[in-house]
């Protein structure tokens, strides 16, 4: 998950990574913007990314397993917040 980052994600900006469901479906997500928290702190690193779908898919909010060479695979909970716009959260306590 370490390869998860801001910097990494940034660098994918207009590309797509991987999302893989439970049932082993496979569908392909555009990174559309990563953005920081308005207030950082020097304990956690936390930011968001916004990822958007193809018109007719759709995925419930939920755990999935993401993929791209740059970060390798990683399983982390996804928010719908319109029919084709999604949004990951990562906040976690730094090293």
């Amino acid at each position: 998950m370490q390869q998860f980052n801001f910097d990494t994600l940034t660098a994918l900006l207009n590309q797509q990574i991987q999302l893989k469901d439970g049932s082993n479906n496979v569908v392909q997500l555009n990174v559309d913007k990563v953005s920081l928290p308005r207030f950082a702190t020097e304990e956690y690193e936390a930011f968001s990314v916004d990822l958007s779908s193809a018109a007719e898919v759709h995925c419930p909010g939920g755990n999935y397993l993401f993929s791209h060479p740059s970060f390798g695979e990683v399983q982390l909970f996804m928010s719908p917040y319109a029919a084709d716009k999604y949004q990951i959260v990562v906040s976690r306590k730094k090293n």
